[in-house]
Order: structure tokens, then C-alpha cells, then sequence
């Protein structure tokens, strides 16, 4: 974290025009420190959620909200991007819009890196994912992510444009992989 910063508070209703000055006054690492927790917060949550609803129901039912939740979230959330960055519709705005959205976020305990990108495809390996992580030290069945479809990749690449075609090109249940949780293609077509 960044040295104590100090945010002047005044008695008064507090709505976005506020905030947002405030944030825009911090300086620059503190606040990508706040999104760092806030990402982070949200990570815990879903997380949270997710082991809460196994307890409560199973395994099956979890999963499958899970699966329901990441349909709603993900297009919103990448529209939202595209929207703040005014990112195009191809494969480069593809790959900035995943590099900012929650799904990716690293310090939430996501490492993975883009293996290839050209014109026409962009592929993402996850080599390691929170949820994946905490199931597998819990000795918990992991997601079962190639057969949620349609992906929340491919939901969110379509966001971009809808003429990107998305592949789980490894995900369990498939044979586990040496560092590799999951890997995703994305392909532009004509």
C-alpha cells in the first residue's frame, strides 16, 4: 500500500460527482491500490457466495449459478470497459478489455498471460485462477468450466464482436495439465 493518504470528509450527501472528484484527486498508486481492493472484494465475495451455496444446496447447484451469474456479469462488465476505453471491435480491443475486467484481475490470484495474439486470434492461458486454487487446497471437485457453455469468455468476447468465436481449448474435466487451469481461443471470422 501507499503512504497515509489523507481524504478531507465534509458533513454532505455523497453521490458519484463527489466521489469521483475525490478519486480523481488521490494520487495515482493509491488509487490503483483501491482497485486492487475492490477487485479483490469482489473475488471474496464470489468465492464466499460459491462455497456458501455448495454447503447449502450441492455442488451441482452452485456450479451451475455459478455458470448462471458469469452469463449476467460478464457482457455488463465488458461492456462497461469497451464503453470507458472506447475500444474497438477487434482483436487488440479484445485483449485490453480482458486485461481489465475482474475475470483476469492477477492480484486476486489470477496468473495467465496471452500465448498468442494476430489479427484474426487471440488465445489465454490461465495457469492458475482463485476458485481453481481454493477448491484444489480444500480437496473440493473443481468447476467444471469447458462445460459451461456458453463460456464467460465467449459472452464477453461477443461483446466486442459478435463475430468472435470462442473455444475452451482446455478446462476440466479435461486431464489435468501442468500449470495450465484452463486455456481459451477467440477467433475473428469474416
Amino acid at each position: 500500500m501507499t503512504d497515509k493518504y489523507e481524504v478531507p470528509t465534509d458533513v454532505g450527501k455523497i453521490n458519484w460527482d463527489v466521489l469521483k472528484n475525490e478519486l480523481v484527486e488521490l494520487p495515482k498508486e493509491t488509487l490503483a491500490d483501491l482497485v486492487n481492493v475492490w477487485l479483490k472484494t469482489f473475488w471474496s465475495l464470489q468465492g464466499h457466495w460459491m462455497i456458501l451455496t455448495e454447503e447449502h444446496a450441492d455442488f451441482e447447484t452452485a456450479a451451475l449459478m455459478d455458470h448462471k451469474i458469469w452469463q449476467k456479469v460478464g457482457p455488463v462488465q465488458a461492456y462497461r470497459v469497451k464503453k470507458a476505453l472506447s475500444l474497438g471491435d477487434d482483436v487488440q480491443a479484445l485483449a485490453t478489455m480482458f486485461k481489465f475486467t475482474a475475470p483476469q484481475w492477477a492480484p486476486a490470484g489470477f496468473e495467465w498471460e496471452f500465448t498468442e495474439i494476430s489479427d484474426k486470434k487471440l488465445v489465454m492461458t490461465v495457469n492458475k485462477c482463485p476458485m481453481g486454487t481454493f477448491r484444489t487446497a480444500a480437496g473440493l471437485d473443481l468447476l467444471p468450466c469447458k462445460l459451461a457453455i456458453p463460456s464467460v469468455y465467449e459472452v464477453m468476447a461477443t461483446v466486442i464482436n459478435e463475430k468472435f468465436e470462442t473455444t475452451c481449448l482446455h478446462a476440466h474435466p479435461d486431464p489435468p495439465e501442468e500449470g495450465v487451469m484452463c486455456r481459451w481461443e477467440c477467433i475473428l471470422k469474416d
